[in-house]
């Protein structure tokens, strides 16, 4: 079962022009991807810091 905002969402998009909807899809998938190197470049750090304080 489809929420009402799920609804609203599918509604709008499919009004979109083709144009509109790969520019917004290009936009989410560039926000996904900062958010992954986001999350690598955190755990990456911490696990740089781990290493150094088990040096000391």
């Amino acid at each position: 079962m489809m929420t009402l905002d799920k609804e609203t969402a599918i509604r709008k998009i499919a009004e979109m022009s083709i144009e509109r909807v790969s520019k917004a899809l290009i936009f989410m998938a560039g926000m996904e991807a900062e958010h992954i190197i986001d999350e690598k470049s955190g755990t990456e750090k911490r696990r740089s810091l781990s290493s150094c304080r088990s040096v000391t």
